[in-house]
């Protein structure tokens, strides 16, 4: 056991010259490689305005789903909601005496 702990195995490495299809084939795999990189990077911007589009979007629906809200409150009493049908529909109170200058 001892041989065999001072017996080191050693690697060699051969480079072996390239054969010009192997030089062709590699370029052409960097060249694939580049238009795959440059293709994703125009998906990710794409995605990514149309992020910034939604996300506007969004926020306008927002705003206007809170208005809403505000107004449902608003719509919770008695009193707003005669003051709606007033000064939008112009009704009237059944109650309310109305006098009519003579002109």
């Amino acid at each position: 056991m001892a041989e065999k702990a001072k017996q080191k195995k050693v690697l060699k490495l051969q480079i072996l010259p390239t054969v010009p299809t192997l030089k062709i084939l590699l370029v052409v795999l960097i060249l694939c490689s580049t238009a795959a990189l440059v293709a994703l990077g125009w998906v990710h911007s794409s995605f990514r305005a149309e992020t910034e589009k939604l996300r506007g979007e969004a926020a306008v629906l927002e705003h206007a789903n809170n208005q809403l809200e505000e107004k449902t409150e608003r719509l919770d009493s008695i009193q707003s909601i005669q003051e709606i049908a007033e000064e939008e529909l112009g009704l009237i109170d059944p109650r309310t005496v109305i006098i009519k200058p003579q002109s």
